[in-house]
């Protein structure tokens, strides 16, 4: 029986009900197993069993689930990997491998619970792209794109992917290497918009690199397990990705933002600096900064040069993700959509 904190054991069920909506029913189950059964005869049990209160903004379910993937996928643990999708093992015969794992692997467990989760959910590029194309059709200028929290930057390369959007409507090239299939409803932005991106540029404080086969595999276990599509299309977009130079730097967000927003603006180009599910995760002060460097360099923006603010985030919405745009000269914020936070579907307000 396991001795986890209630704010721990919280955060698994709250986890395992999340997986379920969104289509993983195994790794429910695995969150479910780890809040019943873990105990701290481990130091990865021990771990987890006493995280700090912090317990659902570190993703400690997901960064739990992410270490038991990436050993599985390791191939050192053959019988655990055995029950792993498409296989559906039962809950008593998972757990028992789950243990014997645990008792084997002990360290690495331990250890790969010291980053936080990276998903690199690259159906988000949909209501990137969407968005994308209103400001075009509006400010008629390319774009140059400055992505916080960016970690491999395979979102930062949306306007390279092709996309089904519905039953009827196409974007992009379609023998690109990831293609994406997400619906969207309302009113869809104009398609025949001419995007032009000048160029790209990231920040996260532990980039992983597409070019490094540690941290594409790193990747590659934070996505759930019976995920497979999600899966595919992630190592589709490593594999693009690791094709171009790399465009995330290793920094805090606010630092970064303050320096790129102190550099001159190009004429004739809007700055788009834009985000996807990160804010829950950045520290108060942190917020404060980058909001504060952005409202002043937008009060600086002219019609020749704007800036932007775009960015896809959860906001406690029971529905979905919510998707905002800020245009400056102006400032006017503007709610363009709802989104699933998997980018499965787009809902254009």
């Amino acid at each position: 029986m396991s001795n986890m904190n209630p704010h721990v054991l919280e955060t698994f069920r709250f986890q395992a009900e999340a997986c379920r909506i969104l289509g993983s029913p195994f790794t429910a189950t695995l969150c479910d197993l780890l809040a019943e059964r873990l105990t701290d005869s481990s130091r990865f049990g021990a771990r987890i069993l006493n995280w700090p209160e912090s317990a659902r903004a570190d993703a400690i379910a997901l960064r739990a689930t992410g270490a038991l993937h990436a050993l599985v996928r390791s191939g050192r643990a053959r019988d655990l990997a055995q029950l792993y999708p498409p296989l559906e093992a039962k809950p008593d015969q998972l757990w028992d491998a789950i243990e014997k794992a645990i008792e084997k692997h002990d360290d690495f467990l331990h250890d790969f619970l010291d980053s936080p989760p990276q998903t690199n959910e690259v159906m988000r590029s949909s209501p990137l792209l969407g968005m994308s194309l209103r400001l075009t059709e509006s400010l008629k200028l390319p774009l140059a794109l400055y992505e916080i929290g960016a970690s491999a930057g395979l979102n930062l390369f949306f306007d390279t992917y092709h996309y089904l959007l519905g039953d009827d409507r196409e974007w992009g090239d379609s023998n690109a290497l990831v293609h994406i299939e997400s619906e969207w409803r309302g009113h869809v932005p104009s398609l025949d918009a001419d995007l032009k991106i000048v160029s790209r540029a990231g920040c996260d404080r532990n980039p992983l690199d597409p070019h490094n086969p540690d941290s594409v595999e790193r990747q590659l276990a934070y996505i759930w397990a019976d995920q497979h599509n999600r899966i595919g299309r992630v190592s589709a977009a490593l594999s693009a990705a690791a094709s171009v130079p790399y465009a995330v730097e290793k920094a805090d967000a606010a630092d970064w933002v303050e320096a790129r927003l102190g550099e001159a603006p190009e004429p004739g180009v809007a700055r788009v600096f834009f985000h996807t599910i990160v804010w829950q995760y950045l520290p108060e002060e942190t917020k404060a900064r980058i909001t504060a460097a952005v409202e002043a360099a937008g009060a600086n923006a002219t019609a020749d040069s704007p800036l932007v603010w775009m960015y896809m985030e959860a906001e406690d919405h029971p529905a979905g993700a919510v998707l905002k745009q800020t245009v400056w000269p102006g400032g006017e914020q503007e709610t363009v959509g709802l989104s699933d936070y998997h980018g499965r579907w787009v809902d254009w307000a």
